[in-house]
């Protein structure tokens, strides 16, 4: 044996290189071996290790029937098992190596080739078509071969989706034992970017490919999936790159797949939408796939990804299905972030517009569907955390929103809970919806053609401001409006927040804005709402439905218009019936005001509806007069209560009508308001009424009044009143009369003015006032008929009972000035006086007695006058020098004016007492000029001008100068002297001596005539000055013919000392008459010269 096989070495070694001689037999024998027809191009024998080998280039096989199937090999080696070739005595190959394949079946069905098996007879017959081209391989390649190694190939084929493709083997190496087959090596697949993918198989075959068990294993590094896409594909999904790894193993049974295990690597697949760039990461994921006979199970766990830096919650899913389209899917959680731009991928436009309306987010957990008994009976579960989605339409926004739901196609049912969230609700609501707490039990309900149905038994939610318990049901029948069933109840913490929670839509902006401004502050204790009725029936005019909500307000803020103050402590009682709504009120306070009984009602709740309202109040008047001039009737009633302020309780009852936007007709409020027995006060002109009683009205800027009883100074008036607006402020009428007697005057004007009067006179008073935007004026007319008056004071206010006489008063000012005009029987007077000090002052004044009339307004200066026959200053200084009453007047506490002395005076007089002098035909007048006054005098006692000037200087020159004293008369007739020997002991200076030496000027006075009680003294010069302490007589001179006085002497008013010095120097021949008409006897007399 050892020389057989040593034989056929030697004979090999020799022969190998020479076999391309035998190259015919050597084709015969392949052909005869494999069942191809096989042609070659050269063949070469070589020795490699321990076994003889063959090269066989250009290797081809011919198929007549399948001209577009090719196989052709650039190399082909074949290496012999000596031992066994010999022991067997055939040849047995101990490996095969395929260089540079070529298979090209595109024209083959695959699956049908591997199907069908060849009839007996062509068992061993050459192959003449693709399908027995591929049947001879099978069988060379599982059955006859033990190994072969297949390097630097390429095969055609045609895929499952009828595309061509190209397999390419870079090396792969096979083992075949008996029917177990073992595989490993790395191929790729051309223009699919599956480069390098590594493969293994261990499988037995049951007769052919078509039927094997066994495992394989895939390993994919960065596979395109470019290439997978078709350019209509890219271009609706927008996917510009991708890639994936993964390692795959496969079990198969009988070439049925028995469990599949997919591991997928880090992978990612870049889209863009809309210019905006998205990525979808796969870091890992598991996938196992358990097939069986009924249908399959997959189970996909540890999945790692993210899309958009969004990270994907870590996933798991579970998927059933069986033949009988039995499905469950079970997904552990999605998070709706990382899920979003994947639906771009669909290019679908509708999907896009509501993912970017509602941006929805959030997490659903324990997701559950199945489908055990057709497409009916689906069923389906998951819970939801933290579920997210903005506000569109009607749908609210939300951040927080829990829960869990459950249901099938017939029903369905979800309890949701909010906690800490905000629903912003666009225009439904005018701001998001502060959700502390909510909770909802909400089922849905299919009824089929009929429609279907939401409801819920228990609704509760609770915001900082109110807390809601409810429940509704909300029909939806097909082709008919929805039928709404709801009750509610409601607790209001802070009713200054109900404008959060008022429904735009529904009740349309304005009447919005003007509750959203009205609900100012309050507490509802169950407020209580009702709604019954198909939706589209609202506001159920025709009873066919009902929406009722009562809302009890308890200390709350409200204002029925904005331009009104508002009204605080607060009883209201809300009812929302259908369109309209109801208010009512039996407790309330408007500022100051307290309000006995408020009732409204807004017929129509919409945009151009309006609001009524029915006010009873009581206040203090002050306080009335201050809601008045916080309201729109400020120009109006609250001038009115401005200028007349009435103190006291007032009862007022008053009607409000306002119009929301959309209504034309202009809002009025009116009413009245009752006096009874009330204090008022009169700014302008200023007067103070008592116990008033009456009724004020007002309807807008009108007001008015009739008929107003009350007491003025004790005594009772009837007053009317009338205000509206004018053209640049507010115009008040006031009209009094009254008939008054004088003795109810004495505690307010005094008894020294009061008790030289006595009767009654009726007059009539007139007052107009303006009150503008700053300030106000007004005038005054009052008329008084004196013929029940009798006056004992002197002319010219003397009057006798029943005598005609009339006195008028008139005035006008503002808040800074009066001008004003008396006139009385023979008196007139007229003043103008500024009244922005504590004290008012007499700028202007006109005094005329007796004839005379107005100067015109406004006067300048300070005037006196007298025209009159016959005028007795004496009696007046007497009234003057009365001392005063005891009894303190109301007068007397007042502020009362300086009275000023006139700058400019006259007189002309038929006789005047002055002085206990009578002067006749009298024509005086005095004025003021700068410097000082002049003085001019002409009447039948005396004529002359005088002047005093400023640094108190009197000039006096009379031309003449006849008195007569009469009770001088009565002292020389008792043998009196008008002068007396000084007394050694001064007597206490008297305040009038002390005021008129300090009074005294320095005087320069001359008399041309001078003549005293009847007597003529003669000619007078005087000249006397001040000089210290002392005023002094320079010089007193009398001359009549050759008589003559000189006089001088010093006259001092010192602490308590009053001293008069003079000196008398007599010369003429015979002095003493001229002496005597003056009271002085002199020492020498006609016998004692004798």
């Amino acid at each position: 044996m050892l020389v057989l096989l040593a034989s056929t070495v030697t004979v090999l070694r020799v022969g190998l290189p020479q076999l391309n001689k035998v190259q015919p037999e050597i084709v015969t024998w392949i052909n005869q071996g494999t069942g191809l027809n096989v042609s070659l191009k050269d063949v070469r024998g070589f020795w490699r290790n321990t076994h003889p080998s063959i090269s066989l280039q250009g290797v081809s096989v011919g198929l007549p029937d399948s001209p577009d199937t090719k196989f052709e090999v650039s190399n082909l080696e074949l290496e012999f098992d000596l031992v066994q070739t010999v022991l067997q005595r055939q040849p047995v190959l101990a490996d095969m190596v395929i260089n540079g394949m070529t298979l090209d079946v595109r024209s083959v069905d695959l699956l049908k080739a591997a199907e069908s098996k060849p009839p007996e007879s062509e068992t061993n017959a050459p192959a003449k078509s693709g399908e027995q081209l591929l049947q001879r391989l099978d069988n060379l390649l599982l059955r006859q071969l033990d190994r072969f190694t297949v390097a630097d190939s390429t095969i055609h084929y045609t895929s499952i989706s009828d595309e061509a493709r190209q397999l390419d083997i870079e090396n792969l190496q096979w083992r075949n034992e008996k029917r177990r087959h073992l595989a490993q090596g790395v191929v790729s697949i051309a223009d699919a970017n599956l480069n390098a993918l590594e493969v293994r198989a261990d499988f037995v075959d049951n007769g052919s490919l078509t039927s094997v068990t066994g495992d394989f294993y895939v390993t994919v590094d960065e596979m395109s999936l470019s290439p997978w896409l078709s350019d209509e594909q890219k271009q609706q999904t927008g996917i510009e790159s991708g890639s994936v790894s993964l390692r795959a193993w496969l079990e198969l049974d009988n070439s049925k797949a028995k469990e599949v295990y997919l591991d997928v690597l880090p992978s990612e697949l870049s889209w863009k939408r809309d210019n905006r760039q998205h990525d979808l990461i796969v870091e890992s994921a598991v996938l196992h796939l358990l097939p069986s006979t009924s249908g399959w199970q997959l189970n996909v766990h540890q999945v790692q990804a993210r899309t958009d830096e969004v990270t994907w919650p870590e996933l798991d899913i579970a998927v059933d299905w069986n033949r009988d389209n039995q499905w469950q899917v079970n997904i552990s959680e999605l998070d709706v972030d990382s899920l979003k731009p994947l639906a771009t991928l669909a290019n679908n436009e509708t999907i896009d517009q509501w993912l970017s309306r509602l941006n929805p987010g959030g997490r659903i957990e324990d997701i559950r569907v199945s489908q055990l008994a057709g497409t009916d009976s689906i069923k389906y579960s998951a819970s939801l955390k933290q579920m997210s989605l903005s506000q569109w339409g009607l749908l609210p926004g939300f951040s927080h929103v829990s829960g869990h739901l459950r249901g099938n196609t017939e029903r369905a049912y979800a309890r949701v809970s909010v906690i800490d969230d905000k629903f912003p609700y666009g225009d439904v609501f005018q701001a998001p919806l502060n959700i502390k707490q909510g909770l909802v039990d909400i089922h849905w309900e299919n009824h089929g053609e009929q429609g279907w149905s939401l409801w819920s038994d228990k609704v509760t939610a609770a915001t900082p401001d109110l807390q809601v318990l409810g429940a509704f049901r909300l029909d939806f029948p097909k082709n008919d409006s929805p039928f709404l069933s709801f009750y509610a109840e409601a607790d209001l913490y802070n009713a200054g927040e109900v404008w959060r929670y008022l429904p735009t839509l529904a009740m349309g902006q304005s009447l919005t804005d003007y509750l959203s401004a009205a609900i100012q502050a309050g507490r509802v204790n169950t407020s209580k709402l009702l709604w019954y009725g198909k939706l589209s029936d609202f506001p159920y005019r025709d009873n066919n439905g009902m929406f009722q909500a009562f809302v009890g307000l308890r200390d709350a803020k409200f204002s029925f218009d904005t331009n009104w103050p508002p009204l605080t402590d607060l009883q209201l009682d809300l009812l929302f019936q259908n369109e309209s709504m109801y208010l009512d009120s039996r407790s309330a306070t408007l500022m100051d005001v307290k309000g006995q009984r408020i009732t409204g009602r807004i017929p129509q709740l919409r945009g151009d509806g309006h609001l009524e309202i029915e006010a009873k109040a009581a206040g203090k008047g002050s306080a009335v007069r201050d809601y008045m001039t916080a309201s729109p009737l400020v120009d109006s009633v609250g001038a009115a209560l401005t200028a007349v302020q009435v103190s006291g309780d007032v009862n007022a009852d008053f009607q409000l009508y306002i119009p929301f936007g959309g209504d034309d007709t202009p809002s009025r409020a009116w009413g009245h308001a009752e006096l009874s027995d009330n204090h008022v006060e009169i700014d302008a002109p200023p007067m103070t009424l008592e116990q008033v009683s009456g009724r004020i009205e007002f309807d807008n800027d009108v007001v008015k009044a009739t008929g107003l009883s009350a007491n003025l100074l004790d005594q009772p008036i009837n007053l009317d009143f009338q205000g509206q607006n004018a053209s640049n402020g507010y115009a008040v009428k006031i009209n009094s009369v009254g008939d008054w007697s004088t003795a109810p005057l004495e505690p307010y004007i005094g008894d020294k003015v009061v008790s030289r009067l006595s009767g009654h006179a009726p007059w009539h008073l007139d007052v107009d006032i303006q009150l503008n935007d700053v300030g106000f004026t007004y005038q005054l007319d009052l008329d008084a008929n004196l013929v029940t008056i009798a006056s004992d004071y002197p002319y010219p206010l003397s009057k006798s009972f029943g005598d005609a006489g009339k006195a008028r008063l008139q005035a006008s000012g503002n808040q800074e000035n009066i001008t004003a005009r008396l006139q009385l029987p023979s008196v007139k007077y007229q003043t103008e006086i500024d009244i922005t000090q504590s004290v008012p002052v007499l700028k202007a004044t006109n005094l005329v007695l007796g004839d005379g009339g107005f100067k015109i307004s406004p006067i300048v200066g300070h005037h006196f006058q007298v025209r009159s026959d016959t005028i007795d200053f004496d009696k007046w200084s007497e009234v003057f020098k009365e001392p005063p009453s005891d009894k303190k007047a109301v007068l007397d506490d007042l502020p009362k004016p300086e009275l000023p002395l006139p700058k400019r005076a006259s007189v002309e007089a038929k006789e005047l007492i002055l002085g206990g002098i009578e002067w006749h035909d009298v024509n005086f007048d005095a004025r003021y000029k700068k410097g000082g006054w002049q003085f001019a005098l002409d009447s039948q006692e005396a004529k002359g001008e005088a002047s005093y000037s400023d640094n108190n200087e009197l000039h006096v020159a009379l031309s003449r100068l006849h008195i007569y004293v009469p009770e001088l008369d009565e002292i020389a007739d008792q043998d009196e002297s008008i002068i007396t020997q000084e007394n050694p002991d001064a007597p206490i200076v008297t305040d009038f001596e002390r005021s008129l030496f300090n009074a005294l000027p320095d005087t320069l006075l001359t008399i041309d005539n001078f003549w005293f009680q009847g007597y003529k003294v003669g000619k007078v010069d005087m000249d006397v000055s001040r000089q210290g302490n002392k005023l002094v007589w320079n010089k007193l001179q009398l001359s009549s013919g050759a008589n003559q006085v000189d006089i001088d002497g010093d006259w001092m008013v010192s602490g308590d000392q009053n001293k008069t010095q003079v000196n008398f120097a007599v010369k003429g021949e015979n002095n003493s008459d001229l002496m005597e008409r003056f009271g002085i006897t002199t020492v020498f007399n006609a016998r004692r010269l004798k």
